[in-house]
């Protein structure tokens, strides 16, 4: 296939991978690789393989580190990758045990990982294709629903459970477990070679730009904080300072990075399961980091205003994962310090919704792609629906500001 043309590596990892799955000889039958800016940090191939035997078939999705140096050094490709591979080697199997030596039915939260490669400065894996299973990926510039922020609130709420549940029995094994994974988003703020620093300043200033003097003096006077260093204070003390109650978090957590299953009736669309996709930003952290990013990034102000209904419906979830394994959610993590914490923490939110609802304002063709030849010197600068993007924000600042948490 012309995608895979150049890139004997990935074939020569798919063969591995084939011989595994009980197909040692076998065809390409279709292989695509991803558009443009949609693998921030390597390249994303979904490749379809038959069995030159039977009809025997494997989708996969095979994700491919940036191999170019000056990429390299300009983001952390290299821890990014080998913190997904840790989730899908030691996290996701250890919470699998939990599972099995509760004698509880399991729950997927993730896609399967079939094989990952570490060698060279070259890193992959190989995860199933969810498509396979009808999972779909939701619109990039749709605006989550009801539904949807409900179903996300409630899968969260038993994905941080296990973590909670394992720190309160296993508390030992849940410190070496966490000890492995790096906090990617400080390697963002304190790499010299890149300019993530001066992008989240000159992102906060334009998000200022939408603010209207008199009109949103109670917003303004509570954001200036933000302005300058202060963003960078703010982000850099809440990704690496240490809450009383933390769980292994998700991370990366805007809609482009889930999908979504329904059931169809002639008159109904109903969603029944979903996927957390990429787990590069994989860290430790307040809870209210995942749920903050994923509400901000994807809703809208009716949503916010329902913040105590979905943090319910999240604690609930939670509180019935930890009661599963005979832990107590009221004593692990009360529902009064959730909703503290959120008061704390949803400015990550805030922070990382101003820069996804950026990529969901911006034309496909000019999203930022590391592969693009620009000075990683020099200030990124991308073309986007404005209008937009200054009314999505300012929602977000206003619901904030409400709620005393700006």
């Amino acid at each position: 296939m012309e995608v895979l043309k150049e890139r004997h590596d990935v074939l020569t990892f798919l063969e591995k991978v084939s011989a595994e799955q009980g197909i040692p000889k076998y065809t390409i039958i279709d292989a695509a690789t991803n558009e443009k800016g949609e693998g921030y940090l390597g390249q994303i191939f979904m490749i379809t393989i038959k069995d030159d035997f039977s009809d025997k078939e494997l989708r996969v999705v095979v994700k491919v580190a940036f191999v170019d140096e000056k990429i390299r050094k300009f983001v952390p490709i290299k821890k990014s990758f080998l913190n997904e591979i840790y989730f899908y080697q030691h996290i996701r199997p250890t919470f699998r045990k939990m599972e099995a030596n509760h004698n509880i039915e399991h729950t997927e939260f993730s896609p399967q990982c079939f094989k990952v490669l570490v060698e060279n400065e070259k890193e992959m894996l190989c995860l199933e294709n969810l498509k396979t299973l009808k999972f779909e990926m939701f619109e990039k510039t749709s605006v989550l629903d009801d539904e949807h922020v409900s179903f996300i609130f409630k899968t969260y709420g038993r994905f941080h459970g296990y973590s909670f549940v394992l720190k309160d029995q296993q508390p030992e094994v849940y410190k070496q477990l966490t000890s492995e994974i790096h906090n990617i988003y400080e390697e963002f703020v304190i790499n010299p070679e890149g300019n993530f620093k001066e992008y989240l300043t000159d992102l906060i200033a334009d998000v200022r730009t939408y603010l209207l003097d008199k009109e949103d003096d109670v917003i303004i006077s509570k954001f200036e904080k933000y302005a300058d260093k202060g963003v960078l204070d703010c982000f850099y003390d809440i990704t690496t300072q240490t809450c009383n109650y933390s769980s292994i978090l998700h991370g990366d957590c805007w809609s482009n990075n889930m999908m979504f299953k329904y059931e169809t009736s002639e008159d109904n669309r109903k969603l029944v399961d979903m996927r957390l996709l990429d787990f590069q930003i994989v860290k430790v952290g307040s809870p209210v980091c995942d749920l903050s990013y994923c509400l901000y990034s994807g809703g809208s102000k009716g949503l916010f205003d329902n913040l105590e209904k979905y943090l319910k419906i999240y604690y609930e979830s939670l509180e019935a994962t930890l009661k599963q394994f005979g832990s107590d959610a009221e004593v692990v993590f009360p529902f009064q310090a959730l909703k503290e914490d959120w008061k704390k923490y949803a400015r990550f939110g805030m922070i990382m919704s101003c820069c996804a609802i950026k990529i969901k304002c911006t034309n496909k063709d000019d999203i930022l792609d590391l592969t693009d030849d620009f000075d990683v010197s020099k200030p990124i600068k991308v073309k986007f629906n404005e209008e937009e993007y200054g009314k999505r924000t300012k929602e977000i600042l206003c619901h904030l500001c409400e709620i005393d948490a700006l």
